[in-house]
Order: C-alpha cells, then structure tokens, then sequence
C-alpha cells in the first residue's frame, strides 16, 4: 500500500510481501485501511481481507490465508470490502474463478461472522462475480455485479431491494 502527496511524492508504504493480489481497498470512517487479497500463489497468503491502521500495523485479518473455501471463515477471491458507519464489514467474495461464490458476507464489527447472501445466478440476489461495494446515506449496500453488467441494491439485511442497469440476455 502507498500513499503519495498530492505532488506525487511517495510518502509513506507499507504491507509488501504480505499481499498477493490487492484488490479491494476501502478506508473506515476511523481511517483503518482494509484491503482484499483476491489470490492465493501456493505461499500461505490470499483469499483474506486485512485491516491496517494508518501506520500499516496490522489490526486484523478475516479469512484463512492460502485457502480457498465457501465457510463462514473463509473467502474464495474476496473482490472489495465496505465497512458500515456502526462499523459493520461486508465483504464481496468470489472474483470469479473456478471456486468463486458469488455471495456478500456480512461480518460485525469485530470480525463475527452475521451472515451472508448469494449464489451464482442472474435473478435478485443472484451474482456472477459481485465486484464492488458501496453504501449511501440511507444505509443501502450496493453492489456491483460485474459479469451480469447490473447494480444491485441490498438493505443490510441482505433483502434484495432493486437492480440498476441489466444484464445482457443469456441463453
């Protein structure tokens, strides 16, 4: 992770060799840095979300490192996160792949797992690779659902509440 002034000068870094494939990033109301490590390369390191504080100490970890997996502590290509202002974490999990999952899992502010939602598919609540994340002043998840070429818009429950754009017609 680096971070630059708005000169271009590199300023302060932090993180290397600790993540294969940075992915998602997103910076918490309490300017915590989370990033998505979507692969894992056989070297004990992917398929999590990490939480760092501005110094780059690492705060937490969500996921196994290395494996793959659909449980409720694990991720398979984990694509962003979005942290909640009551500091609830969502997590878009399944890049895409041959284990990709297609789900958001919703985890509480301490890391428990709550709950998740998805499947491969192309209805409501259905992804083919859900890909980002984010939430407006009413408190709606959206997501971006990329191979289906569509938004949709979640309370953060998980209920299904409408879907921006269409996907392409599939036969």
């Amino acid at each position: 992770i680096m971070k630059f002034d708005a000169t271009g000068k590199m300023v302060k870094s932090f993180g290397g060799g600790m993540i294969n494939y940075s992915h998602g990033l997103h910076v918490d109301k309490d300017n915590n840095i989370w990033v998505s490590d979507g692969r894992a390369m056989n070297n004990g390191k992917g398929h999590t979300v990490m939480k760092f504080n501005q110094d780059g100490k690492l705060l937490m970890t969500l996921g196994k490192p290395g494996i793959a997996g659909s449980g409720p502590d694990t991720f398979s290509e984990p694509s962003d996160i979005l942290v909640a202002p009551n500091g609830d974490i969502f997590v878009a999990d399944g890049h895409g792949g041959p284990q990709g999952n297609n789900r958001i899992v919703k985890f509480d502010k301490d890391g428990k797992y709550i709950k998740e939602w998805g499947k491969k598919g192309w209805g409501p609540g259905e992804f083919d690779v859900p890909h980002n994340l984010a939430m407006d002043s009413a408190g709606r998840l959206f997501v971006g659902d990329r191979s289906n070429n569509r938004i949709q818009v979640f309370d953060q429950d998980g209920k299904f509440l409408l879907e921006i754009g269409r996907a392409s017609c599939r036969e």
